[in-house]
């Protein structure tokens, strides 16, 4: 063999090795592509999407989901008792159409559901899934179930609806007591509401509501609290003993039991002097006794705080407003008191809390009663979210204390 020959089959092994060496390492490759595409399908197959976690509802957030719940079941239930008892139809509707108002108010912010599908009716009346188009599935013989196979519910009247409304009244009051500030605004003036359509039915039907006065509407809760106990008070609203020296408490509550204080003794003074001007002496006089003992309360609390309260001016201003249609003035008066009230509920402590509610249900009832109209959310003019209230600040309603104080019958002389 010569040179040329033998260098051309050195060539050709050549070749044949390095197609083979490509042939090997091409097939490696391969090999590795589908092991890596078989890992990724794998660790997909076997990793589950996390499911949604149930969201853990606070406390108040509790206490408005069934506070919305409620009060949309019961605004249904007062319109077919309405149905049903033409005689109470104007004082049911009133009581749902706030009812409803209230629900909005009190829910919480949700993620849009979709609405549901109508189901498909087949020519013969009944649907996709064997039901009827009227939600009842057709018995077997396909005839219309007996009806008097399962028993009927009674309808509801509207002695079940006062019922109701007065646990609903009674437990929105409670729950604006440990409810966040903003929800406890909102339950406590639905509250409120409430008690106020429960006696209006009460009155209707004859019966007398089953609530406790209205000065003890958050319950019992307010003695348990922290500073309830109250030590002794002077009668110039000097504290003796322990007390005497440091406040007590947050400065919010201590201002707020100020301006309420201030606000008491004002409308008990307007009352007076209009006992003088309206043909019912007796009843102004008698709601002159209830701002009094009022403003006693709230000293009461500021002397468990260790703040003298000082006593009550010995007059004060009236306006010539007051003098020329007291009824109006004092009807004014009862619902800046009612805005007062609703925003130191929101401002006010824990500790403090029961009492602000106690007498926003109490300012509402008097403004009703005073021919004030009932709003779905007494005193929450300016949204469920508002800001507190402040002092009543109407001149020509709202006594204004004089500096220094002038005797009442010199003041009563006054325009």
């Amino acid at each position: 063999m010569n040179r040329g020959q033998e260098s051309r089959q050195q060539a050709g092994g050549g070749r044949v090795a390095a197609a083979a060496g490509l042939a090997v390492r091409w097939s490696g490759r391969l090999i590795g592509l589908v092991i890596a595409v078989l890992l990724v399908v794998g660790i997909g197959v076997g990793v589950r999407s996390p499911e949604p976690q149930e969201r853990v509802y606070s406390a108040s957030e509790q206490a408005q989901l069934d506070a919305e719940d409620r009060f949309r079941a019961l605004a249904e239930d007062a319109r077919a008792a309405a149905a049903v008892q033409p005689a109470l139809a104007d004082r049911l509707t009133a009581a749902a159409s706030d009812l409803d108002v209230q629900a909005d108010a009190v829910a919480l912010p949700r993620s849009p559901t979709p609405a549901p599908t109508a189901p498909s009716v087949e020519s013969d009346g009944t649907t996709e899934n064997g039901g009827t188009a009227t939600g009842r599935t057709p018995s077997p013989s396909g005839d219309s179930p007996d009806p008097g196979s399962t028993p009927a519910t009674p309808p509801v009247d509207g002695m079940l609806v006062l019922s109701m409304l007065q646990e609903s009244a009674l437990e929105s009051l409670g729950d604006a007591v440990s409810a966040e500030p903003g929800a406890a605004r909102v339950l406590a003036s639905a509250g409120a509401n409430q008690w106020w359509h429960a006696t209006a039915l009460g009155r209707v039907l004859g019966v007398s509501p089953d609530l406790p006065p209205v000065g003890e509407s958050a319950g019992t809760a307010a003695e348990d609290q922290p500073g309830a106990t109250t030590p002794a008070r002077a009668e110039d609203g000097t504290i003796a003993g322990e007390c005497a020296g440091t406040p007590l408490g947050p400065d919010a509550d201590r201002q707020a039991l100020l301006t309420a204080k201030n606000a008491e003794d004002q409308a008990r003074y307007g009352y007076e002097v209009a006992a003088a001007l309206l043909e019912d002496g007796a009843g102004a006089l008698a709601r002159s006794a209830e701002h009094d003992a009022a403003a006693d309360a709230a000293a009461d609390r500021l002397a468990a705080l260790c703040v003298p309260a000082a006593p009550a001016p010995a007059g004060f201003t009236i306006g010539a407003a007051f003098r020329a249609d007291p009824s109006r003035a004092l009807r004014d008066l009862e619902q800046d008191h009612v805005a007062l009230y609703a925003g130191l509920v929101s401002a006010v402590s824990p500790d403090v809390r029961p009492w602000a509610v106690t007498s926003l249900n109490a300012a509402v009832q008097r403004s009703i009663g005073a021919g004030a109209a009932l709003e779905p959310l007494p005193g929450l003019d300016d949204g469920p979210e508002g800001t507190a209230g402040a002092a009543p600040t109407s001149a020509s309603v709202v006594p204004t204390p004089q500096d220094p104080p002038a005797p009442a019958e010199a003041v009563d002389d006054q325009e």
